[in-house]
């Protein structure tokens, strides 16, 4: 009973020790594969093969020849002559086409006259397909310097007795002899012979063979198209690099298929991050974590053009002074309002009406503005600028020169360009130079859109640290005025 009660305790803990084993869902190890990127996309030097030659070209080393010589028939019956007695004269013509520096082939064609068993001369022509073997083209494959040629050959083809009328099968045979005086032009020294049916003259048997052909020419080999052999190059290491790649653009594949389902993984956590801060009400103090881009880098501050709606709003108010809030009751000169020294009943400074650079009255655009002092007129605009250089951080803020050049010529304003940089970066001296160029630069542009250098009014004042991120500081301001704007900026 001890026993029972002991094993079924152990059996329990057991159980309990499985119940409490975190469960593996699947297998982490991941092998990770690493591959020398700069090795595998070099360039790689050709390896030949030891001993294989190709040829230059496909359509290459086709070679025509001429050769003339003697010809003796041999045949069955032999006839009382002896061999000189029997010669005759003949003239081969072919057409062929090496394969290798071994292997060849042609299409031969040879006639004239010979004598017959009884000396009679007769006409013949023999045309026949040989295949060439060179013994001495595996000088080739060493790349060495070759001049001589021995090729010996056999074919088969067909005599006519021109004569006789007669038509046998042929056999042909001989060895060839070359000698390379050029890249294009051999000399050859042939031997040959042709074997046919004993009744090719017209004595003898059918059917059984016994009469040959001997000759003995010399000519010229030409060689036409592209010539010559060139080394094998050995493709195992292509083929293994080859492996090599398309294994690293799977191994790139998976790692793009893991980056993306990581970013979506993000973009999704931004996703429920941006819901709870629009619940809370913080979306706007921390819109600036969130590019619009989604990539999650910090972006600059974007214009909205505030200032610039600022400022038509305040110029449709004809009777507005600049400080006192806006007076949207429609206020005009000669209302009973003014007393006789020309001052506002109601408190307000008269108006002025403003002289654009045309002539024109302010008022032909339904607006007439209010001397305003030393105050900018609406708010000033801003435009910022990448660190350590005059270059706008997006080319879209051009936009606002467009429009800021448009108000102030169309209203006769002054323009006020302050550059700045970050003081966190740089030195003193840097930041002065800095903030000059970025006032320039704004200046410049300005000038090119139509507005007087007259009006401009530039400076820089060097590092600041008046706004956050420190990104905002490396900016420039510009403000429009009625009056000059000689006032030191702040």
């Amino acid at each position: 009973m001890t026993k029972q009660i002991i094993f079924i305790f152990a059996l329990l803990c057991t159980w309990q020790a499985r119940a409490n084993a975190l469960p593996v869902q699947e297998d982490t190890v991941r092998r990770i594969s690493r591959y020398e990127v700069a090795e595998l996309l070099q360039p790689m030097q050709p390896v030949y093969l030891d001993g294989v030659v190709l040829p230059m070209s496909r359509t290459g080393n086709w070679f025509v020849s001429v050769a003339g010589g003697a010809t003796a028939f041999l045949g069955t019956p032999l006839g009382c002559e002896d061999l000189f007695g029997r010669v005759k004269p003949s003239y081969n013509l072919a057409v062929g086409k090496w394969f290798t520096p071994s292997v060849g082939a042609r299409i031969h064609y040879s006639g004239l006259q010979f004598k017959d068993g009884t000396m009679s001369t007769q006409d013949y022509h023999h045309i026949h397909a040989d295949l060439l073997w060179n013994i001495l083209g595996s000088r080739y494959a060493r790349q060495e310097q070759v001049c001589w040629g021995l090729a010996p050959f056999a074919g088969v083809g067909l005599l006519h007795n021109a004569t006789g009328g007669s038509n046998p099968f042929a056999i042909s045979y001989g060895v060839q002899g070359q000698y390379h005086i050029s890249r294009r032009v051999s000399a050859t020294l042939e031997l040959s012979g042709t074997t046919t049916f004993q009744d090719f003259d017209g004595y003898g048997r059918p059917n059984c063979l016994g009469d040959h052909l001997l000759s003995l020419t010399a000519g010229f080999t030409f060689r036409l198209g592209k010539v010559g052999w060139k080394r094998a190059v050995d493709a195992t290491p292509y083929i293994r690099r080859n492996e090599r790649l398309v294994d690293y653009a799977s191994f790139l594949s998976e790692e793009n298929r893991r980056y993306e389902g990581r970013h979506d993984r993000d973009r999704r956590t931004l996703a429920e991050l941006k819901k709870i801060l629009e619940i809370e009400g913080l979306l706007d103090t921390y819109s600036h974590l969130f590019g619009e881009d989604g990539d999650g880098r910090k972006t600059y501050p974007v214009n909205n053009y505030s200032g610039l709606n600022s400022l038509r709003a305040r110029l449709k108010h004809r009777h507005w002074d600049g400080t006192s809030p806006l007076d949207t009751t429609a206020l005009s000169s000669g209302n009973g309002n003014e007393n006789e020294n020309g001052n506002r009943i109601d408190g307000y400074p008269p108006f002025r009406a403003a002289q654009s650079g045309h002539g024109s009255i302010l008022a032909t655009d339904s607006t007439a503005l209010m001397y305003t002092g030393d105050e900018c007129i609406g708010a000033p605009v801003y435009f910022f600028f990448s660190l350590n250089t005059a270059r706008l951080t997006d080319a879209s803020q051009m936009l606002n020169l467009d429009e800021l050049a448009r108000v102030a010529k169309k209203y006769n304003l002054s323009v006020r360009v302050t550059g700045a940089a970050d003081s966190a970066t740089g030195t003193p001296a840097v930041n002065d130079s800095l903030s000059t160029a970025r006032a320039e630069f704004i200046a410049t542009e300005l000038e090119q859109r139509g507005v007087p250098s007259g009006m401009l009014v530039k400076a820089g004042i060097g590092g600041i640290a008046r706004h956050t991120p420190i990104e905002a500081n490396r900016h420039t301001r510009v403000e429009l005025f009625f009056s000059d704007p000689d006032k030191t900026p702040e």
